[in-house]
């Protein structure tokens, strides 16, 4: 099923407390805020983003998620993002809009941003060899006369479930499900294919995310930084 939205930059939405934990790829207690640093090749900061739970609901055996992305980039500038994350006994979806770079589209904050995208799939009980479904994502910028501008595209196929490693993170150690997957992203005249390799642990989520050129060289990495659970909300 596709998914179709349009991102602005201010979004309210109510706190819905729910306190047992779910099994599935967040730290899903009554609230939580989880902390990613993105690093280039040569370990320089790109930006962090602090992921937060601002709602929560159940229904009909799907439990959805609203987060909230605070995203401050290496020149300090911070801004927002909101999405939705959904979990049911069997399967998490993550929004593949997750995998467009959110530096470039906040280049395009004074403009309408309108998403189409499919769910990424990530099995809560995977098996090593595991062929996991493609997902694909379309950005589209418009102008104010409603007409696009311009287009960005991503498309992930081949994604396996290539192993379970133990990973440490600032954060913790945990025992971790690695997921690979070819990435193409295009827009224009442009396209890249890339390397990506994910790592998800059990009531945490991403731990830690590597992707690559096609001949092995490293281009970014991403770093669960910090985990916070219960905390006091005023």
């Amino acid at each position: 099923m596709r998914i179709f939205y349009t991102i602005f930059l201010l979004l309210s939405i109510s706190l819905s407390s729910l306190g047992q934990r779910d099994y599935t790829y967040l730290p899903s207690k009554r609230n939580f805020r989880i902390k990613y640093i993105s690093y280039d090749s040569k370990d320089r900061k790109e930006y962090s983003e602090v992921w937060q739970l601002v709602g929560k609901s159940k229904s009909e055996g799907l439990i959805q998620y609203n987060i909230e992305s605070e995203i401050t980039t290496r020149k300090h500038n911070t801004f927002y993002q909101y999405f939705r994350l959904v979990s049911n006994d069997s399967t998490f979806y993550v929004g593949s809009e997750r995998y467009l770079d959110p530096i470039k589209l906040d280049s395009y904050q004074k403009m309408v941003i309108k998403i189409s995208s499919d769910s990424v799939a990530i099995p809560i009980k995977p098996k090593i060899g595991q062929m996991l479904p493609e997902s694909s994502c379309e950005a589209s910028i418009l102008r104010g006369t409603g007409s696009v501008l311009m287009s960005m595209n991503v498309l992930l196929i081949n994604r396996k479930v290539d192993a379970i490693e133990n990973i440490s993170t600032p954060a913790g150690n945990f025992t971790c499900f690695k997921i690979s997957a070819d990435k193409i992203t295009y827009g224009g005249i442009s396209k890249n294919k890339t390397k990506i390799f994910e790592w998800y642990a059990i009531n945490v989520g991403l731990v830690r995310m590597e992707e690559y050129h096609p001949k092995g060289k490293l281009i970014s990495y991403k770093v669960l930084e910090s985990l916070a659970e219960d905390f006091f909300l005023p």
